[in-house]
């Protein structure tokens, strides 16, 4: 499949006046990388119910930063890239009830797996300016 075809259903993200990603190496966040196996006829199911997750709850929890959700071309994986000020941030995110609930449902409901991963960002490099 070709990359350059346009996503069937682009997600809409309502004016939450929050800001876009910036990935700064030099911030001090820690990055979680979120990878959802999914059945090809759930990842919108379970990309509506992340948007929605984080625009309700996640944005909410002191030390969130920042979420973007990637789907790859065959719908079978869901990929979140997050960030937290810290790693005491996310352990406390995760110890939180309505956290824990939210996780609990998608891992239980949606998902075939679910695999949380913490990273430093080290190094980000952009296309030259033309």
């Amino acid at each position: 499949m070709s990359t350059s075809q346009e996503s069937p259903a682009a997600h809409e993200v309502p004016d939450t006046g929050m800001r876009l990603t910036t990935l700064d190496p030099g911030a001090g966040y820690v990055t979680l990388i979120n990878t959802y196996v999914v059945a090809p006829e759930r990842a919108e199911e379970l990309l509506d119910f992340l948007v929605r997750s984080t625009l309700e709850t996640l944005r909410y929890v002191p030390g969130f930063v920042s979420a973007n959700l990637h789907v790859n071309f065959e719908r079978t994986q869901v990929v979140n890239y997050a960030q937290w000020k810290s790693h005491e941030a996310v352990a406390a995110a995760r110890e939180n009830p309505k956290v824990a609930a939210l996780m609990r449902q998608q891992q239980l409901q949606i998902t075939r797996s679910f695999a949380p991963i913490q990273y430093e960002l080290r190094n980000s490099v952009a296309a030259a300016s033309s």
